[in-house]
């Protein structure tokens, strides 16, 4: 069940602790008759008579401290009318940041008429009103929650509608796709009626899918914690992933003390993954070393399991660095392309030869450190385009599933184009629509939006 959205609510909207001020934001349609109710005669008329957003300085809030009447300095920035962040009127209070005083202040509110606000409330209440969209209002968790600059830059672009922008495209040419297919449905009787041709319809679903699918990979196995991007080591036994993992790791790895994955001159000695967590530049990802490629016979044997870990890892990692020793016998086999993941391609213990590399792969070496530095500048640039560029993906479960979901009918769309079954393609583009609405906050489902604003503290 939603918090009612009528009424008047204040929070602590400032971070806990001691500080020289602290926030309390009340917002509702009461929000102005609350606090003016607290206040000293003169900032109560000035509050009242607001019309327009304003800053009153040197106003006094009456509360009770320690069982006796006081007054507290109290600035307040005042939104009478809808102009406000949940476009609703709005006050907050700046105060001494004393943690005593602004839990008497919130209580001389509460007494007042305003009812303390539930975790997330606010910013609920900015998507209830349209100030933001689901996506926006996730970013604000992610900024609240951001480990580093990488981390704030990210949420940043989500909050100015990094996803919002490539998808909503991709919503209204799916709308305009869906019109035209409907209305050749009214004129099926009609031979020389020909809304769309099946071969346009096809390539625009495609297209769509396409983005679509790039959004769903770059959202894949981050959840609202905030997973890291993921960049795996990739490559044959013995092609010396493990040096390299533990080479970047004493360059950039976050934990020094961590200990240094297993190196051997023995084929496969690498059968569990082994990940690290590294920073550049402010750019935090997790490297992971797998198992060498090789073709496992026996489905019930360590290698066979190590292979399918193996799999995964390089499925569903954002950058993939394939490895090829210098001493190789043979190139390695050109690797498919795949949407939202960059593959960079290394010639690995580089000084064992003098040859230059093949054009397009980097020569490195982990024992003598050549290479390692472009390789990361290599690393944080695709990470950073991928994770933190134009295309943001939430980091939240729901959009990733919704994304699949989308995918997956337009895909159906596409193979009911072909059977010439467009009463069923209209079907299938509905429940696309569907779930581009669940990711660019079309939201009417109480659940979905209980569960995303239960994570955020008072206040926000």
């Amino acid at each position: 069940m939603l918090p009612d959205e009528t009424d008047t609510i204040a929070a602590i909207a400032s971070a806990r602790g001691a500080a020289a001020r602290g926030v309390i934001r009340v917002a509702g349609p009461d929000a102005v008759r609350v606090v003016a109710g607290r206040l000293d005669e003169d900032s109560a008329g000035r509050l009242t008579a607001a019309r327009r957003p304003v800053l009153i300085e040197g106003g006094r809030l009456r509360l009770e401290l320690a069982g006796v009447d006081r007054t507290a300095a109290a600035d307040l920035y005042v939104w009478p009318d809808q102009r406000s962040y949940v476009r609703q009127p709005s006050v907050e209070l700046h105060l001494p940041g004393s943690p005593p005083l602004l839990e008497a202040a919130l209580r001389s509110l509460t007494e007042g008429g305003a009812r303390l606000a539930q975790p997330g409330e606010f910013t609920l209440r900015a998507v209830l009103s349209g100030r933001i969209d689901l996506t926006q209002a996730e970013a604000v968790l992610g900024v609240i929650d951001a480990r580093g600059d990488a981390d704030l830059a990210t949420a940043l672009r989500q909050l100015a509608g990094g996803l919002a922008g490539p998808l909503g495209a991709v919503r209204e040419d799916l709308l305009s796709l869906l019109a035209d297919i409907e209305a050749g449905l009214d004129f099926v009787d009609e031979e020389d009626v020909v809304f769309i041709e099946p071969e346009e319809t096809l390539r625009r679903l495609g297209e769509a899918q396409q983005h679509v699918a790039a959004a769903a990979r770059q959202a894949s196995d981050r959840d609202a914690a905030g997973e890291l991007p993921t960049v795996v080591i990739a490559g044959p036994p013995n092609a010396g992933k493990s040096t390299l993992l533990n080479a970047l790791d004493q360059l950039a790895g976050v934990d020094q003390s961590a200990v240094p994955a297993l190196v051997s001159e023995q084929a496969g000695s690498t059968r569990d993954r082994v990940s690290r967590v590294l920073s550049v530049g402010g750019v935090r990802f997790e490297l992971t070393d797998t198992a060498g490629e090789t073709a496992a016979v026996d489905e019930t044997s360590l290698d066979s399991a190590a292979q399918c870990e193996r799999a995964r890892s390089v499925e569903h990692a954002l950058v993939v660095l394939r490895c090829r020793p210098a001493d190789a016998a043979s190139p390695s086999p050109a690797r498919a392309a795949v949407a939202g993941q960059e593959t960079i391609e290394l010639q690995t213990k580089s000084d064992l030869t003098d040859a230059a590399p093949p054009a397009g792969v980097l020569a490195v070496s982990a024992s003598r450190g050549d290479g390692l530095d472009a390789l990361l500048n290599q690393i944080t640039a695709a990470v950073t385009e991928l994770a933190g560029g134009e295309m943001v993906a939430s980091t939240a479960n729901r959009c990733r599933e919704a994304l699949r979901e989308t995918e997956h009918a337009l895909g159906r769309a596409a193979e009911l184009v072909s059977a010439g079954a467009d009463d069923l393609v209209a079907l299938e583009l509905r429940t696309a629509l569907a779930g581009l609405g669940r990711v660019l906050g079309d939201a009417d489902n109480d659940e979905v939006l209980d569960r995303i604003f239960s994570r955020f503290c008072i206040g926000k």
